[in-house]
């Protein structure tokens, strides 16, 4: 029976976030941390994005990863963000809308690696991860970037953005 206490004290969801005992459940459990952060990036999405001019449509919300799309999918989809465009994984096979867009609201990229496909990038916000968690999908990439004036064309672009993980 104290085996069992143990084990649901390091599986179940029972420590407050954060806390001492919620660090040890997640260090021994392994991926507790990857429950927040989510909706704190969407928000930033919808907050970049209500910063635009309608000079910048069509816009388009670009994830580093299946997970970050997906998030900001679920969080942001009934406050109006457009569906989000990745590369990663199945993501990759929704390809980048039509029409493409002008504007990109990007999250989950480091700006060096946005610079390197858009002429254009700039920090529009930031996120924070709550009770001083570090979601280990998220890791470092807590800003959100605006960027513009794609390198190449979409279609030339979309055909090398396809990674898995």
């Amino acid at each position: 029976m104290i085996s069992g206490i143990v084990v649901a004290a390091l599986v179940l969801p029972l420590a407050p976030a954060g806390s001492r005992w919620w660090r040890i459940a997640d260090a021994a459990n392994g991926n507790s941390n990857e429950e927040f952060g989510w909706r704190e990036m969407a928000d930033a999405v919808v907050r970049v994005r209500d910063s635009l001019s309608s000079d910048d449509a069509p816009v388009g919300v670009f994830a580093g990863d299946a997970g970050q799309a997906a998030a900001i999918n679920l969080y942001g989809r009934g406050r109006g963000l457009p569906e989000v465009i990745s590369g990663s994984n199945s993501h990759w096979l929704r390809g980048y809308g039509n029409p493409p867009p002008k504007t990109v609201i990007a999250a989950g990229f480091l700006r060096a690696d946005l610079e390197t496909v858009f002429e254009s990038c700039e920090l529009a916000d930031h996120f924070i991860i709550p009770f001083g968690i570090e979601n280990s999908a998220i890791g470092n990439h807590t800003d959100i970037f605006v960027c513009r004036h794609p390198r190449e064309p979409w279609h030339v672009f979309w055909k090398r953005t396809h990674w898995f993980g």
